[in-house]
């Protein structure tokens, strides 16, 4: 395909070639009329201006920061390494790339790295709000800056984010619940384990919660299940072993629950208790490809592991900045990612992509 030039564009409006840079790059003095016509003949002929050439004239750097929780965290590592993956695409345009980081449990260390990358002022921001709680003021600040900000893995709707990548929250609890309505006869018991942080945080998994929720109360499909759910801070594990040996009882007094839905990538501490005390009637449900959690999968603790593909959502929250803000083009403002399906039949292919 022949590659459409300035000249192409003012000859077809009628216009001269500085015109059609004046418009393009929205300097100088262009009627209304004369910038309408433009603005057609550019979107007509689908033409794209030369990233390359034009970052290299500027020599302007442009800054992306992500803030994002410390690699120690095992999910964290894939979405760091596709925002690096990203970087690699696209630096040769002069975009760097700058992370900040916090410890998934440290609310103040979140603030503190979220402000000093405000006054770091970068072009462009990629974030996961872990912590909402007085977030909005902070995110006011990046907005004030007129930095635009991506949100990754939790969608927060309370804020003028550019764009959110991940998976809609609410439909992976549906599809969590209709995995163990498949596996659970009517008249069951089902546990909801929240394990996390604090409450009032970690809106993604009350949105998984109430998607599970939602799915048994209206969808006309569902079975009729007893739903219960449970919150516990994931880092008491005493206190997550005692609730579970509370509701299922023990190995000499098991009682009658057949499936559990854990709302985050911590299923393994259910599965390690489950495989411990030889719950094998019970089917259980999570999240994310954990070295811990492919080991409960592969011996039948875990029967379903939904997969967040955090690679693709590194990658494509700093390609969506990249094209905002260098390739000055319009982006989704929600980038919603497949919900996959994972067992032990087909774990391999996963690991191996």
């Amino acid at each position: 395909m022949t590659k459409v030039t300035i000249s192409d564009i003012a000859e077809r409006a009628g216009v001269s070639a500085g015109t059609v840079d004046r418009v393009i790059h929205n300097r100088g003095e262009v009627s209304k009329k004369t910038r309408e016509k433009v603005l057609e003949v550019i979107k007509e002929l689908k033409y794209e201006p030369d990233i390359v050439a034009s970052s290299l004239a500027s020599r302007k750097t442009v800054r992306f920061a992500a803030l994002l929780p410390e690699g120690s965290n095992l999910f964290w590592n894939k979405p760091a390494e596709g925002l690096n993956a990203a970087w690699n695409e696209i630096k040769a345009f002069g975009v760097s790339l700058e992370e900040f980081r916090f410890s998934y449990y440290d609310k103040d260390g979140f603030f503190q790295q979220l402000n000093a990358l405000t006054e770091s002022k970068p072009d462009g921001v990629v974030l996961t709000p872990v912590f909402t709680d007085g977030l909005n003021e902070s995110l006011k600040k990046l907005s004030e800056s007129g930095i635009p900000y991506v949100f990754i893995n939790t969608q927060w709707e309370n804020g003028e984010y550019l764009a959110f990548v991940g998976q809609d929250s609410k439909q992976s609890g549906k599809v969590a619940a209709r995995l163990l309505d498949y596996c659970v006869a009517d008249g069951g018991q089902i546990f909801i384990f929240n394990l996390i942080s604090e409450r009032g945080g970690n809106s993604h998994i009350i949105s998984r919660e109430r998607g599970f929720i939602e799915y048994f109360s209206y969808d006309q499909e569902a079975g009729q299940k007893n739903i219960l759910t449970i919150h516990v801070n994931a880092q008491h594990k005493e206190e997550i072993e005692n609730l579970l040996y509370r509701h299922l009882g023990t190995n000499q007094n098991k009682k009658d629950i057949r499936g559990v839905f854990v709302t985050n990538s911590r299923v393994y501490q259910i599965a390690d208790i489950l495989e411990k005390e030889e719950y094998s009637n019970v089917r259980l449900v999570g999240y994310d490809l954990l070295e811990q959690n492919i080991r409960h999968l592969r011996n039948n603790t875990i029967n379903f592991l939904i997969g967040q593909k955090p690679f693709e959502q590194g990658y494509n929250s700093v390609m969506t900045l990249f094209n905002a803000i260098v390739r000055k083009k319009e982006v989704p403002k929600n980038k919603f990612l497949p919900i996959d399906i994972i067992t032990k039949e087909n774990i391999d292919f996963y690991l191996n992509l």
